[in-house]
């Protein structure tokens, strides 16, 4: 199983779009986001401009994402709660190629617990 999908947002007819995501076949993140912009930069189609590529990987029960646009030089990377993430149509798409759902996802874990009457803080 390939923990990595990609998909790029493209502008076309002043709006943005996305096509279907794909695996990426590395296991390294830093080979996976090189394939990942090498496939996107060269299937672009003639009225579409490449906007950004996207990587997705699901990591300790997160969602660890990296984008990057054509122009920049170095990948921004964050990471998100499975559980909000398919209100964004692209990303969601990502989980479904990976067979992520958003469903089944822990929760969050909570920055105060009281257990037997003793309270733990989360340190953030």
């Amino acid at each position: 199983m390939t923990p990595f999908a990609s998909v790029a947002l493209f502008r076309r007819n002043n709006g943005v779009v996305f096509k279907p995501p794909r695996k990426e076949r590395p296991e390294d993140t830093t080979q996976a986001r090189k394939a990942a912009m090498r496939y996107w930069a060269g299937h672009i189609t003639e009225p579409d401009v490449l906007v950004k590529v996207i990587l997705v990987r699901e990591f300790a029960g997160k969602l660890e994402i990296s984008e990057r646009a054509p122009n920049d030089t170095n990948w921004k990377g964050y990471s998100r709660e499975i559980a909000g993430a398919e209100g964004e149509p692209h990303i969601a798409a990502c989980m479904a190629e990976l067979g992520i759902d958003a469903a089944m996802a822990m929760p969050p874990l909570p920055d105060v617990l009281n257990i037997n009457g003793f309270v733990y803080r989360r340190e953030i």
